[in-house]
């Protein structure tokens, strides 16, 4: 347990009662290839280590970013994390999840609401670019120790095709983001193949 977070559940109830949530809800699932609750760490701990002065509820909704795909049901989830961590904490996780739409079709009208609305919700941008980054250093990761970097990238199309719209939340966070954590994501983006030019 990194001091980010040690000290974030030292001092806060909602956090503590974020990361409990988290272990009960990761608990046998996978996420880049190891245990789901040390991805939901590491998001909180570059969320720290980026912004320290994150509020609570932004610290807690990182812990629980992917409750939606984990806990066993909607309404369960909602309750639980109203209850437990504040209506503000699932609001964020709403709008982090929001994100799946996005993914699904980067050139629809999802794509520029979403844009907007990490702009404009208040340290949503800084949990989003965390959780990118935590994503992009595992499989910029993987490419580093692959032989082939070629074909390692040919053979992950989907990725391909969402990077024109990493870019864009790359230039959302201009301005926005601390210095440091822009600098992140940009070096893991620039990493990757160059995208596709749009039509």
């Amino acid at each position: 347990m990194t001091g980010f977070l040690a000290t974030a559940r030292r001092d806060s109830p909602t956090v503590e009662a974020a990361f409990h949530l988290a272990t009960e809800w990761c608990a046998g699932h996978v996420i880049d290839g190891g245990p789901a609750l040390g991805h939901a760490v590491r998001v909180t701990t570059t969320l720290g280590r980026h912004a320290p002065g994150a509020p609570v509820h932004v610290i807690a909704a990182c812990l629980l970013h992917d409750a939606p795909d984990l806990a066993p049901n909607d309404e369960e989830m909602a309750r639980r994390i109203t209850n437990a961590c504040g209506a503000d904490v699932l609001a964020v996780i709403t709008h982090l999840h929001a994100e799946h739409q996005v993914l699904a079709d980067p050139s629809g009208v999802h794509t520029s609401r979403h844009l907007t609305t990490l702009a404009t919700v208040p340290w949503l941008l800084h949990a989003a670019t965390a959780d990118k980054i935590v994503a992009f250093e595992h499989v910029t990761g993987l490419a580093a120790n692959t032989p082939e970097a070629d074909a390692f990238w040919a053979s992950r199309p989907a990725f391909i095709r969402l990077l024109p719209y990493f870019h864009q939340v790359q230039r959302a966070g201009a301005g926005h983001l601390p210095p440091s954590m822009s600098a992140a994501y940009a070096d893991l983006l620039a990493r990757r193949p160059a995208p596709a030019a749009q039509p």
